[in-house]
């Protein structure tokens, strides 16, 4: 409980992944009441080229996307 997981572009460094985790856990933590021993985070890295499939596969006229993006094209982000 609660796992959260990262897709992003790939090319953040190691320590930025880990930092993110970091903060994103500790705004669950605060916000959901969940104790940080029970938050566990993932991260995937996606080529530009593989982006496409990701949007479309988990993001795309899904209910679950609370917070919907900028951008509807996931080629050229516009």
């Amino acid at each position: 409980m609660p796992h959260i997981v990262i897709k992003a572009i790939k090319g953040a460094s190691e320590a930025q992944v880990k930092e993110a985790a970091l903060q994103i856990s500790k705004v669950v933590e605060k916000t959901m009441g969940k104790a940080d021993k029970h938050i566990s985070v993932s991260y995937e890295g996606y080529s530009f080229g593989e982006w496409e499939g990701v949007y479309n596969e988990f993001i795309k006229d899904k209910d679950n996307i609370v917070k919907q993006p900028g951008y509807t094209n996931p080629v050229t982000f516009d």
